[in-house]
């Protein structure tokens, strides 16, 4: 065979395959639902219910419930951040670029109410995803610092600072029934002055309209 060249695929494999991603992302799915309801509690007898499946068809796609939980919680993210990024995608404002998944992200109650539930609910596997959006946190905030659009002496520093404040605020939204959206916006622009944007400039990223988000 041809170096580069790939290897053909069965079209009963390939639908195949295809079949098995379908149905491991409706599980994955059904328990972001229960996981919202049942919490820490959650049993996988709870999930197989829930997604109307058999025990042992949840075992044929996770050795165990833990790994299920985090499985859920990652795609959760990932879905959250793809729907993220096609909006950003649109703007040309770098700044809004940088703001607008900030102020999406603590409202993620509205937007994904299960997600959002479940951030709170398991915290221990969301602390454990949060250095890799660190890293891309503070790759922009470099990049952003360069072109001296902020200023910034330690990027790092700066995105686990602002990381901070964002799942502080994301938490206080889900547990807090008296708190607004408003509130979290006040939080991000405090956070913003970290990294040299005026408190104009932090109001005006903070108060412009959001755009749809379809999720």
């Amino acid at each position: 065979m041809p170096a580069g060249a790939k290897k053909a695929v069965a079209p009963d494999k390939g639908r195949k395959a295809a079949y098995v991603m379908r149905n491991r992302e409706a599980l994955l799915r059904s328990t972001q639902e229960v996981l919202a309801l049942k919490g820490q509690a959650v049993t996988i007898e709870d999930i197989a219910d829930h997604a109307q499946v058999a025990v042992s068809t949840i075992y044929k796609h996770f050795s165990d419930k833990e790994a299920l939980i985090s499985a859920t919680m990652l795609w959760g993210f990932a879905e959250w951040m793809t729907e993220v990024q096609s909006l950003a995608d649109h703007l040309d404002d770098p700044l809004e670029k940088l703001v607008l998944p900030m102020r999406l992200f603590v409202r993620v109650k509205s937007t994904d109410p299960s997600h959002a539930r479940n951030i709170v609910n398991f915290l221990d596997i969301t602390t454990q995803f949060l250095p890799v959006l660190e890293s891309e946190l503070s790759q922009h905030i470099q990049e952003l610092t360069k072109a001296k659009l902020l200023t910034c002496d330690d990027p790092d520093v700066a995105a686990r600072n602002l990381q901070a404040v964002l799942l502080s605020a994301v938490i206080s939204q889900v547990t807090n029934h008296k708190a607004k959206v408003e509130d979290a916006d006040a939080s991000i622009r405090v956070a913003l002055r970290m990294v040299g944007i005026s408190e104009v400039k932090a109001r005006k990223l903070t108060e412009s309209k959001i755009p749809e988000f379809k999720d």
